[in-house]
């Protein structure tokens, strides 16, 4: 009986446990099934992300996460269109200056793979202009990193304006480097501080002109300066136009004594307008220029201009010959020795009047050799053109005319219609 007791007792007992069993097998199973569902989900933590986690502080907030600050560096390039608009945010660029920028071919080249956006606003708080940025595009897309040691450079010299200087922003490191040693070395010698300035107060030209012609030739900025500044004056003195000497800096490289001697020459040839490349031209050439300056002056006469020249052959106002010459402005860059030996042959042997030259002054530009060939074919087919126009004809519109002509003279009936 006590032994029945005793297994009634543990039948009680293990109900219990038995029954509480089920339920905590079958939610371990859940959360196992629930834990691999979630494992296949979610894509694994970076081990980056996962070391912030691990590592950051307690917070009882979601929005509480470890700060990354934004690297400029890490940004590896500029879409077209997020360029433009910081363009035209920045400058307010019309059309067709935001078309020249980006057309440019470093910029095409460039803004794919670089921030031209931080090298634009680098370049912006040092001062550069807008102007700046339409006549050079390359400037965007300089490197960042060197373009601030190219910067602090420049600001190393006596410098004005930043603008003054955006061209040798192209130039190397190194290059940059002698350039503005050289500069630097004659702040005690000439008292505008350095050359270009020197050269912007001579020629009566902005500084930005100046180093946009420099930058090309930067022998200028380097040659002894006794040699640069005594060619300089010659060329002043002999009224050489600024902007031709900018454009034309090779002259500075021969000695002061023969450019002063080509200079002269000229000047006694009574040129009227003495250019750089007279200076280092070989002298066949130089000969040749001079003799057509004085044949000119002989042609001329008391004539002080082709206008006054051409008014008197024809027998014109002054005013209505430059009127006949505007009908075709190309008669106005003709040589005078060209126009009278045209004239001539036109009016002494061809016997057209002043007025048939006046209506087609073009004929003054005209070859004289092929003026002449076609006169004397016409003349050998019985032809007298009523107008100088024909003369002045294409080949092909010649040939058709005078195939023309020689027909109508075979079949007398033939009319121009047909």
């Amino acid at each position: 009986m006590l032994r029945n007791l005793l297994r009634s007792f543990e039948t009680v007992l293990r109900l219990p446990a038995a029954t509480n069993a089920a339920p905590i097998s079958c939610s371990r199973r859940l959360l196992f099934s629930q834990y691999e569902f979630e494992g296949h989900a979610r894509p694994r933590k970076s081990p980056l992300a996962a070391t912030a986690t691990t590592n950051a502080p307690f917070s009882g907030s979601e929005t509480d996460s470890e700060y990354l600050p934004y690297k400029l560096e890490q940004e590896t390039g500029t879409k077209s269109s997020t360029l433009v608009e910081a363009l035209r945010e920045r400058f307010r660029f019309t059309e067709a200056e935001l078309q020249r920028i980006m057309s440019d071919e470093t910029v095409h080249r460039n803004y794919r793979g670089r921030s031209l956006i931080s090298t634009m606003d680098t370049l912006l708080l040092e001062g550069v202009e807008r102007r700046s940025f339409v006549e050079y595009p390359w400037l965007l897309s300089l490197d960042n990193k060197r373009l601030e040691l190219k910067l602090q450079l420049i600001k190393s010299m006596d410098m004005q304006d930043i603008n003054d200087f955006v061209p040798f922003l192209r130039l190397t490191v190194p290059r940059l480097r002698k350039l503005v040693s050289a500069l630097y070395s004659e702040r005690n010698t000439i008292p505008q501080g350095n050359r270009v300035y020197y050269i912007s107060e001579k020629l009566q030209v902005s500084p930005k002109i100046v180093t946009k012609y420099l930058s090309k030739r930067l022998f200028i900025l380097e040659m002894p300066y006794e040699m640069f500044e005594k060619n300089l004056h010659y060329m002043i003195e002999y009224n050489v136009s600024p902007i031709n000497i900018l454009k034309d800096l090779w002259a500075f490289r021969y000695t002061p004594k023969s450019v002063q001697l080509r200079l002269e020459r000229a000047k006694r040839a009574k040129k009227d307008k003495i250019m750089p490349w007279m200076v280092r031209c070989p002298e066949p050439i130089l000969q040749r220029s001079l003799k057509l300056s004085l044949d000119e002056l002989q042609v001329l006469g008391n004539f002080s201009s082709v206008v006054e020249y051409i008014a008197h052959r024809l027998q014109f106002t002054v005013n209505e010959a430059k009127a006949i010459m505007d009908k075709h402005p190309q008669v106005h860059t003709v040589r005078v020795t060209k126009i009278k030996e045209v004239l001539d042959y036109l009016l002494e042997e061809a016997k057209f009047t002043r007025i048939e030259i006046a209506q087609v002054p073009r004929i003054l530009c005209h070859s004289l050799k092929t003026t002449k060939e076609r006169m004397e074919e016409l003349k050998s087919h019985g032809c007298r053109p009523s107008s100088l126009v024909i003369l002045c004809r294409s080949r092909r519109e010649y040939d058709k005319f005078l195939r023309h002509w020689i027909g109508m003279a075979r079949d007398p009936d033939t009319t121009p219609d047909q």
